[in-house]
């Protein structure tokens, strides 16, 4: 099972779905479909130093809190900056193509929020060593440009390594909209 698959198997979906006011298959599908997207936007960001600066400092302020995001401790206002944070102006374009363009984009628009804190808590645990990942050392953490591995986690998550695009057509806009590698 590769990592992306696994981060999507740890959401609660029958949580995500009462929170959304949605059905519990349209949820598990929305889940599907943007947690690649959310994790392919923050490695677009992490390719420039002040988005990775940025992502570390994000990822040091959710560490520790996925079992409590998990059980349904989740604040969408946070989850709203978080998206915000990841896609910018660009989240309506995304959410269209993440969910084809049909009714599933709607769905995709009202679990961002609440999946967004969940995602990025298990990133963080990841990248700080309580997943499986080693963790770095504190000091290094804004240094992601020289060697830090930021980049590379969550291309591994995609499950290509470094600079890898997930889902072609979305990993194509996702790089167009976010300029390859930043906003």
């Amino acid at each position: 099972m590769s990592e992306i698959q696994q981060l999507i198997g740890r959401i609660p979906v029958q949580q995500v779905a009462q929170q959304a006011g949605v059905d519990e298959s349209d949820a598990r599908r929305a889940i599907e479909a943007i947690v690649p997207a959310l994790v392919g936007g923050m490695q677009a960001n992490a390719h420039d130093p002040s988005g990775a600066q940025s992502l570390a400092g994000a990822l040091g302020q959710h560490q520790g809190r996925l079992d409590e995001r998990l059980a349904g401790n989740v604040d969408p206002a946070d989850g709203q900056k978080i998206v915000h944070n990841v896609f910018g102006d660009n989240t309506d374009r995304i959410a269209q193509a993440a969910g084809g363009g049909s009714a599933l984009s709607g769905i995709i628009q009202k679990i961002l929020p609440i999946v967004a804190p969940m995602v990025i808590a298990w990133i963080a645990n990841r990248f700080f060593g309580q997943g499986g990942a080693p963790a770095p050392q504190q000091d290094q953490a804004p240094q992601q440009d020289s060697g830090f591995g930021l980049d590379d986690l969550l291309g591994g998550i995609l499950g290509g390594g470094s600079g890898s695009k997930q889902g072609g057509g979305l990993g194509d806009l996702l790089g167009g909209l976010l300029g390859g590698g930043g906003r």
